[in-house]
C-alpha cells in the first residue's frame, strides 16, 4: 500500500500499470469479503457496488444502524425534542461522526459506523394515535477519499491500515464509480 500510495502521490493515477490497477481491484474486492466475514454486510455492499459502472444511487429498507447505541441515541434526544415542541417535526441533516465517548469502530458499532460514518441523518415525525411514527433516512456519499486513512493495528511495530488514496486513484480512472446510498426505515415511538 505504502509503494502505490508513493506512485499515486507523486506521478497521479494513470502512472499505475495495468496490474496495478488489477492488484487494487482486486483489494477491493477482498475488502469487501472481509466485511462480510466480520458481519458488517452493509460496508461490504457498498464497497462492490463502487465496482457497478453505473453509478447509480441504491436505497435500501433496512433499519440496521438501530443496533447502534449512537445512532439510538440521537434519535431518542431528538424525539425528546419534538416532544417538548423545541424541534422541528422534520430535521435537518443530522451529520454522522463518532465521538464524544463512542468508540467508532470498536466491537460493538463497527457494522454501523463502517457504513455510514460520515453521512447524515433525516427525521420525519408524523403524529400517530400512539405518538410518533418516525420516517429515519440516512444518505451517505459512497466514494474513496484521496486523503482518509483507516488504521486497523498499529502495535509494537504490527501496522496494518488502509489507504484510500490507491482507491481513489481508480475512481480517477473510471475503474470504481462513486454513488449515494440511502437507508430507510420507520419507527413508531
Amino acid at each position: 500500500m505504502d509503494y502505490l500510495g508513493a506512485i499515486i502521490r507523486s506521478d497521479g493515477a494513470d502512472a499505475l500499470t495495468y496490474a496495478q490497477r488489477v492488484s487494487i481491484y482486486l483489494g477491493n474486492i477482498s475488502m469487501a469479503l472481509v466485511g462480510y466475514a466480520i458481519v458488517a454486510p452493509e460496508v461490504s455492499n457498498e464497497t462492490l457496488l463502487l465496482m457497478d459502472p453505473s453509478g447509480k444511487d441504491r436505497t435500501f429498507q433496512s433499519d440496521f444502524a438501530m443496533t447502534s447505541v449512537h445512532i439510538s441515541n440521537i434519535i431518542s434526544n431528538y424525539t425528546a425534542k419534538v416532544r417538548a415542541g423545541t424541534a422541528p417535526m422534520r430535521s435537518e441533516r443530522i451529520p454522522l461522526r463518532w465521538g464524544d465517548g463512542y468508540n467508532t469502530y470498536g466491537t460493538f458499532d463497527y457494522r454501523v459506523s463502517l457504513a455510514v460514518a460520515g453521512g447524515g441523518l433525516f427525521l420525519e415525525y408524523e403524529k400517530s394515535e400512539q405518538g410518533y411514527d418516525i420516517n429515519c433516512k440516512i444518505t451517505i456519499d459512497v466514494n474513496y477519499s484521496e486523503d482518509y486513512r483507516f488504521d486497523i493495528i498499529n502495535y509494537k511495530g504490527v501496522r496494518l491500515y488502509v489507504d484510500e488514496a490507491i482507491f481513489t486513484a481508480l475512481q480517477e480512472l473510471g475503474w470504481f464509480h462513486p454513488y449515494y446510498a440511502h437507508y430507510h426505515w420507520t419507527l413508531e415511538v
